[in-house]
């Protein structure tokens, strides 16, 4: 379906799974706003350039942001708000993209290396998807011509089973599950589905790398029954489904998107 006249809120839009499915959407008929943490703004330009071939591509905004911070949140938010005047466009898709991952034993787990997995994997979810819902619960448009609201958040294959070396992770990512059927339950009478996907190993730039190692690699692609590690678009294009207008009846779900990593 196409897109034209809403507005996708993308936190963690610059990179990875989070720019991939910006890219989807933007291209049938979207408006951007891409949220990105402040340690990414030295690269923010390069990643627009890689993303949509130009710095300043039509019908994208960029601002900065800290999801773990609630004011920062709050104040990346109003200037969606202003966006949203300026374009027309309609507020009506989130996409939680952020994410961070460390490996280590529990055993040897600082709280702050903890902390650093669940604070934007659990917590940041939740803060900006209030923000969502205050922003398309209170935008002004006659109820009958509203767009519906979606929330799709990228969880992990590890929310459904234990990772070595993944604790924290695989409890924010777990959380985030359930965080998101709560949202679901809430918020769906007012128009809005919140919906997961949980991905295995994505081949984006940062996924190569992590899997360089030949034993490695080939250790966990014998665990995939499909014999292979996901492409960033086959994700995107699970996450797009999600959004359809067409898809309102899924609602608290979360589509496995592991190749039978998981069914075991």
């Amino acid at each position: 379906m196409a897109y034209t006249g809403r507005l996708v809120i993308v936190a963690g839009g610059l990179g990875g799974l989070g720019s991939a499915t910006a890219n989807l959407l933007h291209s049938k008929g979207a408006h951007l706003a891409l949220l990105y943490a402040p340690f990414e703004a030295s690269r923010r330009e390069d990643a627009l350039s890689e993303a949509f071939g130009t710095t300043s591509p039509e019908r994208v905004t960029t601002v900065e942001c800290d999801i773990t911070d609630e004011a920062s949140v709050t104040n990346a938010f109003e200037k969606i708000a202003k966006t949203t005047e300026s374009t027309k466009a309609f507020p009506s898709i989130l996409i939680n993209a952020a994410g961070y991952v460390s490996v280590e034993p529990l055993a040897s787990t600082s709280i702050e290396e903890a902390r650093k997995n669940i604070m934007p994997n659990l917590l940041g979810p939740l803060i900006v998807s209030k923000a969502f819902y205050h922003l398309y619960t209170t935008h002004s448009s006659e109820p009958e011509s509203k767009p519906p609201g979606r929330i799709v958040s990228i969880s992990s294959q590890a929310a459904h089973v234990a990772l070595d070396g993944h604790g924290p992770y695989c409890a924010s990512k777990a959380g985030l599950n359930a965080l998101t059927r709560s949202m679901a339950l809430e918020w769906g009478p007012v128009g809005i589905t919140a919906n997961t996907v949980s991905p295995t190993v994505a081949l984006t730039v940062l996924g190569k790398k992590a899997w360089a190692d030949d034993t490695k690699r080939e250790k966990m692609l014998a665990q995939i029954p499909t014999g292979r590690f996901a492409l960033p678009e086959e994700i995107a294009a699970a996450i797009e489904h999600l959004c359809q207008d067409g898809s309102g009846m899924i609602n608290g779900a979360d589509v496995r998107i592991d190749g039978g990593f998981t069914i075991r």
